[in-house]
């Protein structure tokens, strides 16, 4: 059982949240706060809750900044907002996803899946690895560049490139650079099919091609398997997929 609370100055917003939380037989939405003034005592008083909704445009307190004052042993956070320039904050303070409104029960329960995958504390990394999601279309992660903040779906990206302090997304459309960490993105991306093979690289298992012993083929791509990563990436796909 997942215990949550939902933080939300909307009133119709926290009746969607109750709503999708009722239809979910694990979660247990535990109490519901317009006031973030309020919740935050509670969360200090509760720590078995292990999961918050937090709304961000709220009058009496953005709820990142709320985020920022909780207390050491903090819940997960889902953020649930209508506005997306906020997302890229959100992801570097580790949050677990990200809800645009409005948003379906379908998505709601996606990032649910996340959660699980997270509280359920895996005994082993290889274990760790196998709790994946197949990305949807509306599973995106929210990049910045040198001008924009860009919307990525992760059903388009084909692999991610590290070099530094930059990333290169090569996705089904374009290339995208981003002054980033890649670490950040292998925490972003740990419940989906995607697996680092190389300190550098991390793939999208959907588009592999072809597998040779010390490399991966995306089209016509190919990008080493690193030797520190050979022995979980090999577990992996054989957990995961047929080899005939």
């Amino acid at each position: 059982m997942i215990k949550a609370i939902a933080i939300d100055d909307e009133k119709n917003a926290l009746g969607i949240i109750k709503e999708f939380c009722y239809r979910i037989p694990d979660m247990e939405l535990a109490e519901v706060f317009t006031d973030p003034l309020k919740a935050l005592p509670y969360i200090s008083k509760h720590p078995d809750i292990e999961l918050l909704f937090l709304d961000i445009q709220m009058t009496k307190l953005n709820g990142l900044v709320l985020a920022q004052n909780l207390p050491d042993e903090k819940p997960r956070i889902i953020l649930t907002t209508a506005y997306p320039d906020y997302a890229l904050k959100g992801y570097e303070m580790d949050v677990i996803d990200y809800l645009l409104k409005p948003f379906s029960f379908e998505r709601f329960d996606r990032s649910v899946q996340k959660v699980r995958s997270v509280l359920n504390k895996p005994t082993s990394v290889f274990e760790k690895n196998m709790v994946r999601l197949t990305p949807g279309i509306d599973d995106f992660v929210f990049v910045k560049t040198d001008y924009k903040t860009l919307k990525v779906r992760l059903s388009e990206i084909l692999y991610i490139e590290g070099s530094g302090n930059y990333v290169t997304l090569h996705t089904s459309k374009s290339k995208i650079m981003a002054l980033q960490n890649l670490k950040l993105f292998e925490e972003q991306l740990q419940p989906y099919k995607f697996i680092r093979i190389h300190k550098s690289y991390i793939i999208s298992v959907n588009f592999i091609d072809a597998i040779d012993k010390s490399s991966v083929w995306i089209g016509n791509k190919e990008l080493p398997i690193g030797d520190s990563y050979k022995g979980i990436f090999k577990e992996f796909m054989n957990f995961n997929y047929k080899q005939f």
